[in-house]
This record gives structure tokens, sequence and C-alpha cells, in this order.
């Protein structure tokens, strides 16, 4: 029974997660020629930011936009939403799931601990972060998880 309220909270979940406004969305070719869409944009490629028509579910049916004159018409629009296949919405999912949980990690450390001791790379060894320095860290982290864990 426990296992099947996990299985029914969790698909809950999921789908009240499939409804939340996207924010930015990144467009980039890959390797092979094959064009990506992400939310996150990638780390080794030039990404074009494209402006992406977000509807609320929640909105009155008045305070709606009109709808276009021409429905028929050809032109392709850049506001319409992107349609994800279910295969790279799970992928999506799963990283921003992994980065939330990364951000609360960093985030808990960063409260938890007064010192924090790293490897800074610039300069070749390792030191503890600056008062100002941990608080940054603490705010980025504070940054992630709203961003991440929504």
């Amino acid at each position: 029974m426990r296992h099947l309220t996990l299985v029914v909270l969790t698909g809950l979940l999921l789908a009240i997660g499939m409804t939340a406004q996207a924010g930015k969305v990144y467009k980039w070719q890959g390797d092979d020629g094959s064009w990506h869409y992400s939310e996150i944009p990638p780390v080794e490629k030039e990404a074009e930011t494209l402006k992406i028509k977000v509807s609320n579910s929640a909105e009155q049916p008045s305070e709606k936009e009109p709808e276009p004159e021409n429905p028929d018409s050809t032109k392709p629009s850049e506001e319409q939403p992107l349609k994800q296949s279910p295969e790279v919405a799970a992928a999506e999912r799963e990283r921003k799931a992994q980065n939330c949980e990364m951000a609360k990690k960093n985030l808990t450390s960063l409260t938890d601990r007064p010192r924090i001791l790293y490897n800074d790379k610039e300069k070749g060894e390792e030191r503890y972060l600056t008062s100002e320095e941990h608080d940054e860290w603490r705010q980025k982290s504070k940054d992630q998880v709203k961003e991440f864990c929504q």
C-alpha cells in the first residue's frame, strides 16, 4: 500500500511539474547536424535564445490574447511552445532533480559549516573561503535551489 501511495504521489508531482512555466529556451545544433532545444544552455556550444510564449492555465478567458485573424497562415511562429518527446522531457526532469539535490547539499554545507576549504585552481592551492566568498556562494546556492527545485 505504501508503494502504491508513493507511485501516485510521484505521478501527481510530475504532472504538476509539467505545467510549470518555462523561462528561456536554448537552441543549438549538435555535432551530427541535429537541432537540440533545452531550458539549460549547452556547456561547449554556442546557443541561440528563443522567445517562447507561455500560457498560464489559471488565466481567465477574457485575459487571453485574441486569436490571429488568419489561423491558416503558414508563417512560422516562435511564440508557440516547443513540444518535447517523452524521453527528452524525462531526461530534463532527471537532470533538474539531480541539480536540485546538488544545490541542496551545497546550501546545507555552506549553512552548517562556517569555514569551507576548497581547491583554488587559479592559484593552484587549497584555501578557505573568505566571509564575502562564503556569503556569495551561499546566495548562489539559494538561487540554484529556487531554480532547480520548483
